[in-house]
């Protein structure tokens, strides 16, 4: 059990590693069917690569925003099939 009685409240915060629990809660609701599309930004390689094969088990589709099955841009695409395209096209007209 931790005690907490110690810990000083006007102590700094924790710093942050990644993006924290939401990096991969949008793509994990992309591959139970909750969420259409989870455009994840700034992220690291390894915030993105262990989604990959989950939400791919799962039907859906990975790419980063050109369309490249890469993790290392900090963007990923995950999205249910027949949108991926799509949404990659309206990307693409935002440059």
């Amino acid at each position: 059990m931790l005690d907490w009685t110690a810990a000083d409240p006007a102590g700094p915060e924790s710093r942050k590693p990644s993006a924290g629990s939401g990096t991969c809660h949008g793509a994990l609701l992309v591959a139970v069917g909750q969420l259409d599309a989870f455009l994840l930004l700034g992220a690291g390689p390894w915030d993105i690569a262990p989604l990959i094969p989950i939400v791919q088990e799962a039907g859906g589709t990975f790419s980063d925003l050109s369309g490249q099955y890469r993790t290392d841009t900090g963007a990923a695409l995950f999205s249910r099939p027949g949108l991926h395209q799509q949404l990659l096209d309206i990307a693409g007209a935002a440059d």
